[in-house]
């Protein structure tokens, strides 16, 4: 996957998207695998915006039971079996506990019927799927249970639990980037930190974008006979590029937040109410519940979610100690065994979702439910152009269909049905996920321990062996980046040379699992930037400049100390 920016300009692509968080990256995947041309372009990096900010759950809507949702909810359960078979390396199930009450919307007769109902809507999650993705049916358990593996809980607030199962992703940032990798694999081009700066139209049909290249200011025309907009956040911005035809807001956002801290529970994700009095009352019955998510991941806990209406350009968001600290103690007002202090907040991570309406309360979001495709031809008569509203990691690959089924529409020529359900992401090409961890451990080679084996395993699937290639170009590539981390120097070199890696924050943050739970340390940001300036050519200036990008980018000031 090579960035070649003079490459874009050479040719009229069918299809051009806007934007690589996972909305874009699916788009163009999907469209590749059809034997459409398409182009994809990313302002920052691929998945450095709001797709960075994730509980990593692939979930299968249980909560729109309330809302009768059950079509949503047969779609999100569809989405999560396809992305344990599309990514089996990337994808594994999670079981879910949250505790009952005595209120009846919460009580364990209401979360059995409830869990019934879940296990009728997926009845066929386990159809032909890897043993080791199978997900059980739910359960209630006893209080006694419940306070067994929850011991943080008020026990007076406790009848009993509910037990059900959803799937985490392992490394959300690598699914991105396999991604990209399968649409580029497929004959897409792609390029990070290229901006759409301008639409080309003529008033009433777009036919591609002036881009900027964001590392050396140039700009190129791309042409395309369709452009979706996936640019999250950015969308409107992008849509202004009409003037006085653009259809105006396509939803309005709000702040959603999740932290990153010391490991609460390790076994299992909880769901624990946090209880807003409402207006006129101040009993269980009148009180709004926020469901808050405590999931084990790795040695630590993603905490998340919450929200705030938001007003103003995305590029002004700041996120202050104040809002993080709000959001500490209703942590810990929804479990109180958390007894989460600011120094076990490790990294918090934020970005933005749409809106529906504002709510009943004045402080309520209501988030969309479900991601939308706009065909502005039908809405404006601004032909060749769509805009893809995303919500949800879970239904991203489900709404990118959508959005293509549309855009072949448009281009009136012959294409194939979409293939993303059923095509394995690159490195997800592995039948029986226990039994590949176990082949590739048993044959790791030697002086590799069985710990980066393991995490080579999860990370990088059945691509693994790219990885371990370069320890034949150079064994010292085998090494591990610091203590702290399975990640090997191999994984730098090849996020440079083959996933686009462009700055130090893009191996940290995104190619490699090194940030992905907060700042590591000084001397894991050293040897990085040791490779990639040995790697790129560059000198101390842009390496120390490069530091201090990967302190920037967790919100931290620091001045790297210069070696020569």
């Amino acid at each position: 996957m090579k960035r070649d920016l003079a490459s874009l300009s050479n040719k009229e692509y069918d299809l051009l998207v806007i934007g690589g968080g996972i909305y874009g990256a699916c788009v163009a995947w999907d469209a590749a695998l059809r034997g459409l041309s398409v182009a994809l372009v990313e302002k920052g990096d691929f998945g450095g915006a709001t797709s960075a900010n994730s509980l990593k759950i692939i979930h299968g809507g249980l909560r729109y039971l309330r809302n009768g949702s059950l079509r949503l909810m047969r779609t999100m359960v569809r989405e999560r079996s396809i992305w344990m078979r599309i990514a089996p390396h990337l994808v594994h199930p999670l079981p879910c506990l949250m505790p009952t009450n005595r209120y009846f919307a919460s009580s364990r007769l209401a979360m059995f019927a409830a869990l019934t109902i879940n296990d009728i809507v997926s009845y066929d999650r386990n159809i032909d799927i890897d043993p080791q993705k199978r997900l059980p049916n739910g359960r209630t358990i006893s209080k006694e249970a419940t306070l067994r593996v929850l011991p943080g809980l008020p026990p007076d607030d406790v009848t009993g639990g509910a037990i059900w199962y959803d799937a985490q992703i392992f490394n959300s940032e690598r699914l991105l980037i396999s991604i990209v990798e399968s649409a580029v694999h497929s004959g897409a081009s792609a390029a990070n930190y290229t901006e759409a700066v301008s639409l080309l139209h003529d008033g009433t049909e777009v036919n591609g974008v002036r881009v900027r290249d964001v590392l050396d200011s140039q700009e190129l025309e791309i042409q395309a006979k369709v452009t979706v907009n996936c640019a999250g956040a950015w969308a409107d911005t992008v849509l202004g590029h009409l003037g006085d035809r653009s259809p105006g807001p396509t939803s309005r956002l709000s702040i959603a937040l999740n932290l990153v801290t010391r490991q609460i529970q390790p076994d299992v994700a909880m769901g624990v109410y946090n209880h807003h009095p409402e207006a006129g009352g101040s009993d269980g019955e009148n009180q709004r519940s926020q469901v808050l998510f405590i999931v084990p991941w790795r040695q630590y806990s993603l905490i998340g979610t919450t929200h705030a209406h938001f007003t103003g350009p995305p590029q002004s968001l700041e996120v202050s100690e104040a809002t993080v600290q709000d959001f500490i103690d209703r942590v810990n007002v929804a479990y109180p065994g958390a007894a989460l202090m600011c120094d076990d907040v490790y990294h918090v991570h934020h970005g933005f979702l749409p809106t529906d309406e504002i709510g009943a309360a004045d402080d309520e979001v209501k988030l969309l439910r479900e991601g939308r495709v706009h065909d502005h031809a039908q809405e404006v008569g601004i032909d060749g152009l769509i805009t893809v509203v995303g919500v949800k990691y879970t239904t991203a690959r489900h709404v990118a269909q959508e959005a293509v089924d549309i855009a072949v529409a448009k281009l009136g020529q012959k294409a194939g049905p979409c293939r993303t359900y059923n095509t394995p992401v690159l490195g997800g090409q592995i039948e029986r996920f226990d039994d590949f961890l176990t082949d590739v451990i048993a044959r790791r080679p030697a002086g590799l321990g069985p710990e980066v084996a393991e995490h080579l395993a999860y990370t990088y699937g059945s691509k693994q062996h790219q990885i371990l290639n370069y320890l034949g170009e150079d064994p010292i590539l085998g090494q591990t980046i610091c203590e702290a981390f399975p990640v090997i120097k191999a994984e730098v070199i090849h996020a440079i040379r083959q996933e686009m890696a462009q700055t130090l924050a893009d191996v940290v943050l995104r190619r490699t699992e090194l940030g992905a739970a907060g700042l590591p340390n000084e001397e894991c940001i050293a040897v990085c930037a040791d490779l990639m300036t040995a790697e790129l050519g560059w000198d101390q200036d842009r390496r120390q400049k490069e530091i201090e990008g990967v302190y920037a980018a967790y919100g931290k000031a620091k001045m790297a100390t210069r070696t020569h």
